[in-house]
């Protein structure tokens, strides 16, 4: 009896453990991933330009130095480079090793960067959904290197 009440235990544990990898598997299945790179030396979002469905996760990895993901936004003293009806975002400082994770649920264009190497060119681009043309954002208070990589990318789409 002893054993069977073992067994039993174990039996459940296991199944939990199976139905909880299942279900973290799902919550993650539509996960894209944009690598935070660089230093004072070439820091950079890869890729640049993310393409992604509405509701699809964007997960920052920061592989080397001290950066944010940032949009560009009135909250975040810059001027409105995503959806005007969508919040802002501001990861906050991450390091190396970090993790951010990002869910856009409506479509549009976001652009963002990172704080600390904005001058740099330091930015990216999230086209969510389907997106005809590209918005006619305010080029005003944006540093040239981030309007540059900007456009250069999202021309090969």
């Amino acid at each position: 009896m002893r054993y069977s009440t073992i067994f039993l235990f174990f039996s459940c544990l296991w199944m939990g453990t199976e139905a909880l990898a299942s279900q973290s598997q799902h919550l993650y299945k539509d996960t894209v991933r944009v690598e935070v790179l660089g230093t004072s030396e070439n820091p950079r979002f890869d890729p640049v330009i993310t393409k992604i469905n509405p509701g699809d996760v964007i997960k920052f990895v920061v592989r080397e130095g001290l950066h944010t993901v940032t949009s560009y936004h009135p909250d975040n003293r810059r001027p409105l480079r995503i959806p005007d009806h969508v919040e802002s975002f501001d990861s906050g400082l991450l390091k190396s090793g970090d993790i951010w994770l990002l869910n856009i649920s409506s479509a549009g264009v976001y652009d963002y960067f990172c704080l600390p190497h904005e001058r740099m060119g330091h930015a990216g681009r999230i086209i969510a959904g389907s997106v005809d043309v590209i918005p006619d954002y305010p080029d005003e208070g944006i540093p040239e290197t981030v309007l540059k990589v900007l456009n250069i990318k999202t021309n090969i789409f």
